[in-house]
């Protein structure tokens, strides 16, 4: 985008500010980021970062302006709402693809949406509606874009869109926030596992996609690494020991039920076995599995019928 163009889009978003109209507010954030730069290397990170930022620009430019990159991440505004919702579309659609013919080095971006009249500097946007997307793109699953009950109600979304209601959250720093998701996916189907952090999606394209939380066990592990490290002398013995015992017991249990790497975003369902019991819901393909614990024999089953339904038309086109 031009900076004239860049320029004029400015001053009229703050025209509307001014005037007591909603401006659109969007960020983005890749998942995993931390844990791909650790594997990976920064060299690594920062070509996947770049091919991100390019997906991002080239669609948000089409509907707003972005404001600044955050490295893992893009922050942009938009004149409304619905604009910033039609260019996170454009963007996990254009992921999709991207994913599809890159399947063993995904991206996964969650986008959170909000709206509101922030205080606009020269450089930046400042206010509870910014606060507010952050943390919702901080929610979202790669794949999912996630948008404020205030936005929800100013952006009528055109027909084969809909918005699916997540409850109320409470969002650090924000408080208590009523979410929907944009659901922009032909879905027939979903199953999550039981905290959350992965959800399978039946498509009708006789797909079925991943979509991952925030890859929150990089910092946690950090902190569990430093309690192992706890010294005798310094402690005493049997603290040192019950904190040491505390964080071995915790990594085993923040320990995935999956690589994130090993198994491609999107499958089409004839390359996959569904398999359920006692709770664990086992998803295998030629690449890899995935298991998602906590999940109730009637969602389980729900799921899988739909996915035989899916298996004999062909899918459902």
């Amino acid at each position: 985008m031009s900076w004239s163009r860049t320029l004029k889009i400015r001053q009229m978003l703050r025209a509307q500010i001014e005037s007591g109209e909603d401006i659109g507010i969007l960020f983005s954030d890749i998942r995993g980021f931390s844990t791909y730069t650790k594997q990976k290397g920064d060299r690594a990170a920062y070509r996947l970062a770049r091919v991100h930022d390019g997906i991002l620009r080239a669609r948000i430019d089409e509907y707003g302006i972005v404001v600044k990159s955050l490295g893992d991440g893009i922050m942009a505004a938009f004149e409304d709402p619905l604009g910033a919702i039609e260019a996170a579309v454009a963007i996990q659609r254009a992921i999709r693809e991207r994913n599809r013919d890159n399947p063993a080095e995904p991206i996964d971006v969650g986008i959170g949406v909000s709206c509101g009249l922030p205080v606009m500097s020269d450089l930046d946007f400042i206010g509870h509606s910014v606060n507010l997307a952050q943390r919702l793109s901080d929610l979202a699953k790669g794949g999912q874009i996630l948008v404020s009950d205030r936005a929800r109600k100013e952006a009528s979304l055109p027909e084969g869109f809909d918005y699916l209601a997540l409850g109320e959250r409470n969002l650090y720093g924000v408080g208590p926030e009523r979410i929907f998701e944009v659901m922009w996916l032909k879905e027939v189907a979903r199953v999550s596992d039981g905290r959350d952090l992965l959800t399978l999606v039946l498509t009708e394209e006789g797909t079925i996609v991943a979509e991952f939380a925030k890859d929150v066990r990089s910092g946690l592990r950090d902190a569990l690494s430093e309690l192992r490290r706890v010294r005798p002398k310094e402690e005493g013995l049997i603290p040192a020991l019950l904190l040491r015992g505390i964080a071995i017991i915790a990594e085993r249990l923040l320990r995935p039920s999956w690589d994130e790497g090993a198994v491609p975003r999107e499958q089409p369902i004839d390359r996959i076995e569904l398999h359920y019991r006692g709770g664990r819901l086992r998803l295998r393909t030629p690449d890899g599995a995935l298991i998602l614990n906590g999940v109730s024999k009637d969602d389980a089953e729900r799921f899988l019928r739909e996915v035989e339904t899916a298996r004999g038309r062909g899918g459902f086109e």
